[in-house]
C-alpha cells in the first residue's frame, strides 16, 4: 500500500505542487516566486519617486543659483562687456531651474534618465566655465579706490598748490599741456566754482591697458562753494602710483559767469595809462629807458630763459642800436592798447603806443613772466615796429618819417601819424 500524499511534498519533474509557495529547484536553474517580483517593482518606483525628488530639489537649487548668478552679473558690470552677459546668463539659468522641476515625470523613462544626466554634465561644465571667465576677468579688472587720490589733487588745486600739482603730475600731462596754460586754467576754475567743498559721490570708475601702461578714469559729482559740478579725473599709473592725466568739469548751467566778470579775471590793472599803479606799465617804461642808456646787454641778461633762446646776445644787441640810430631816445608811452595778464597771474601782455626823439606813435609789444605775485615782471618777448621811410627826396636820401611831437596821445594805432607807413617787424614774437 502506497504511502499517502503530501500536499508539501515536491511532484516529478520539480514542479511546485499545488498550493505550494516554496521555490522547487529543477535543474541547475532557481526559481523565484511572485512576491519577490512585487518587491522589485516597489523599490524600482521608490528610487525614481527619489530621484524625482532629488530632480526637484535640484531644480529649487539651480533657481537660486540664476539668481546669485544675476546678482554676481550686477556687481560686473563695471567689467566691459562680462557684466551684462553675465546677467543674461544668470536669467537663462534661472529658467533652467524652474523647467526643472517638470523632469520628475520624464526621469521615469529610460530616455529622459539619459537625458537628465547630460542635461546635469553640461550644466556643470558650463557653470564651471562661467565661474572661470568671471574670476578672471574681474581680477584682471580690478579698478581700485580712486577717491582719495581725487580728492587730494581737488583739495591741493583749491588751496592754491597748482604748481606743484603739475610738477607732480604724469609726464604725458607735461607733454601735452604747458605749465602756465595748466595754472591759468586751473585758477579760471577756482574763480569760477570757488573752494573744493566735498566729494558727494562717486559715479564710475574705470582702468584701462595701453602702450603707454595703466590709465585710470573716476567720475565724481563734487561739490564747491558756488555750485556740485560733474567732475572726471584721469590718472596714469607711472613710477609705482597713480598720477594726474587729466581734469575735467562740467559746469551747471545756472552757474553763469558774466563777460565782464571773466574780463575783471584778466585785466592787468585797473588803469594801464598809470604808471604809478600799473606793475607792467613801470615794467615795460623800465626796459625802454635801459635800451635808452645803452644798457641793452644788461636788458638781454634779465630776461627769462624763454627770451634769451629765441634770440642770440649779440643779434639782440645789434637789432637794438638799430632802433636807436632810427628812432632816437625813448621819451614815454603815449597810449595803451592792451594790457593782460594770464588768470594764473604769470604771465602777461602789454601792447603800447611809445614816443621817440625821431617818431612818435610806435608800436611796442611786450611779454612778461613771473614765478608769483612777489616776483618782478621779466621780459618774454619784445617787438618793435618801425616806420618804413617816405618815397625818395632830393639828393636820393630816404630820412625817416618823423612826425610832429604832439603831447596828445593817439587813440590807435590806425589814427598815429604814421600809421599810413608800411610796418617792419623788428623784434621777438
Amino acid at each position: 500500500m502506497s504511502p499517502k500524499s503530501d500536499d508539501k511534498t515536491p511532484a516529478a519533474g520539480g514542479e511546485p505542487a499545488p498550493g505550494g509557495d516554496e521555490p522547487i529547484a529543477s535543474g541547475s536553474g532557481t526559481a523565484v516566486s511572485p512576491g519577490d517580483s512585487g518587491r522589485g517593482k516597489r523599490i524600482t518606483d521608490a528610487a525614481k519617486d527619489a530621484l524625482g525628488s532629488g530632480i526637484g530639489t535640484l531644480g529649487d537649487g539651480v533657481s537660486r543659483l540664476g539668481e546669485g548668478v544675476s546678482k554676481l552679473g550686477d556687481l560686473s558690470r563695471k567689467v566691459p562687456v562680462v557684466g551684462s552677459s553675465v546677467s543674461k546668463i544668470g536669467v537663462g539659468i534661472s529658467h533652467v531651474g524652474e523647467t526643472l522641476h517638470e523632469l520628475p515625470q520624464v526621469a521615469r523613462t529610460r530616455r529622459g534618465r539619459l537625458l537628465i544626466r547630460s542635461a546635469i554634465v553640461g550644466f556643470f561644465l558650463v557653470a564651471a566655465w562661467i565661474v572661470v571667465i568671471v574670476g578672471l576677468q574681474l581680477h584682471g579688472n580690478d579698478t581700485p579706490d580712486f577717491r582719495p587720490n581725487a580728492e587730494q589733487i581737488l583739495v591741493a588745486l583749491s588751496n592754491g598748490s597748482i604748481d606743484e600739482v603739475y610738477e607732480q603730475s604724469s609726464p604725458r600731462l607735461q607733454e601735452m599741456a604747458r605749465k602756465e596754460r595748466f595754472i591759468d586754467d586751473m585758477t579760471d576754475l577756482a574763480q569760477t566754482v570757488g573752494p573744493f567743498r566735498e566729494i558727494t559721490a562717486v559715479n564710475d570708475s574705470l582702468v584701462t591697458t595701453g602702450p603707454t601702461g595703466k590709465v585710470g578714469r573716476v567720475s565724481l559729482t563734487v561739490k564747491y562753494e558756488k555750485a556740485t559740478c560733474k567732475v572726471s579725473v584721469s590718472l596714469h599709473y607711472d613710477q609705482d602710483r597713480w598720477k594726474l592725466l587729466g581734469i575735467g568739469v562740467e559746469l551747471p548751467a545756472e552757474l553763469k559767469i558774466s563777460p565782464a566778470s571773466r574780463e575783471s579775471r584778466v585785466k592787468a590793472c585797473d588803469d594801464p595809462m598809470d604808471i604809478k599803479k600799473c606793475p607792467v606799465h613801470q615794467a615795460a617804461d623800465a626796459i625802454l629807458r635801459r635800451l635808452k642808456q645803452g644798457q641793452v646787454e644788461q636788458v638781454w641778461d634779465d630776461a627769462t630763459p624763454v627770451f634769451q633762446k629765441q634770440e642770440s646776445k649779440a643779434k639782440f644787441v645789434q637789432l637794438q642800436l638799430e632802433h636807436l640810430v632810427a628812432l632816437g631816445d625813448y621819451r614815454r608811452i603815449i597810449a595803451v592798447s592792451e594790457a593782460r595778464k594770464g588768470i594764473g597771474g604769470t604771465q602777461a601782455t602789454f601792447d603800447a603806443l611809445a614816443e621817440f626823439d625821431k617818431a612818435s606813435g610806435v608800436r611796442t609789444v611786450f611779454g612778461f613772466y613771473r614765478g608769483s605775485d612777489r616776483d618782478p615782471w621779466k621780459l618774454r618777448s619784445f617787438k618793435v615796429v618801425l616806420p618804413m621811410p617816405r618815397g625818395a627826396v632830393e639828393g636820393g636820401a630816404r630820412p625817416v618819417a618823423v612826425p610832429p611831437l604832439s603831447p596828445k596821445p593817439a587813440a590807435s594805432p590806425d589814427e598815429s601819424p604814421a600809421s599810413h607807413l608800411l610796418p617792419r617787424d623788428a623784434g621777438f614774437k
